[in-house]
């Protein structure tokens, strides 16, 4: 149970191992692959929200870990909330994450039995779970759309692989690796977890030039995931309530940051 507990509070860095305009079909026919990618993720980094879902597995501490979820994101408030449901070494069942910054908001039922009374959420401070390796993880943009679209601007060796439709919406689908040395923070993070990463996959939409789709895998020392997050509904009005601090308990310090075993 407790390895599977702390597997689940794992998912969202385990799925993280998803300026100017562009996105126009002219675009896209003058531009290289790689710099067309680019422009769009900055186009979509800076819409004001979007919904998010998720599909993704990993194995962390020896468990397996399976999730969907759906979500809404104020990427100018930095808030988001998502509903998750997931199967974690044997066990099953939902989770709402609430996202503000760079802390995490948890609940859920498998949760609840060791909350203190009156207590319903766990808080995660992301920021203090690296700081004692010595890395931010809220640079990794572990939690955040946009900064994991900001990480687009990394990729090298993109080729267009050809047209496909997502969720109704034509889209071109395109494959690059990412230069981490041109990602703050995750060559440490790589060396820290002996991290390897496989190509991320991006689909972009024909007729409005933004990001539909990320795909990417990742494995390292403790563990290997893979995820796809899909985008829609940008700019649609988000409402995000963050728990308040009488009804949250700190687990920060419970989480067993790349710990071996």
């Amino acid at each position: 149970m407790r390895r599977a507990s702390i597997a689940l509070l794992l998912v969202p860095f385990a799925l993280a191992a998803c300026g100017g305009g562009g996105g126009s079909k002219s675009q896209q026919a003058q531009l290289s692959p790689v710099a067309y990618v680019k422009s769009s993720a900055r186009k979509t980094a800076q819409t004001a929200s979007e919904h998010v879902a998720i599909k993704g597995s990993a194995t962390v501490a020896g468990s397996l870990v399976t999730l969907t979820g759906n979500g809404d994101f104020d990427n100018r408030a930095r808030q988001g909330s998502m509903h998750v449901d997931f199967s974690a070494g044997g066990l099953g069942g939902s989770i709402e994450e609430v996202t503000s910054g760079t802390t995490v908001y948890l609940r859920s039922p498998l949760l609840t039995g060791g909350l203190p009374k009156g207590k319903t959420w766990l808080k995660v401070d992301l920021q203090k779970v690296g700081a004692s390796k010595g890395i931010d993880l809220s640079a990794l943009g572990t939690q955040d759309p946009g900064r994991t679209l900001a990480h687009l601007q990394a990729l090298a060796d993109v080729t267009k692989l050809g047209d496909e439709s997502i969720a109704g919406t034509d889209t071109t689908h395109y494959r690059g690796r990412v230069d981490l040395s041109k990602v703050p923070q995750a060559e440490k993070f790589k060396a820290l977890a002996n991290a390897t990463y496989g190509p991320y996959d991006v689909w972009i939409g024909k007729d409005d030039g933004y990001v539909r789709r990320l795909q990417a895998a990742a494995s390292g020392r403790n563990g290997n995931g893979h995820g796809t997050v899909t985008f829609s509904d940008f700019g649609k009005a988000v409402s995000v309530s963050v728990p308040p601090a009488s009804d949250t308990v700190d687990a920060t310090n419970l989480i067993p940051f790349f710990r071996h075993g």
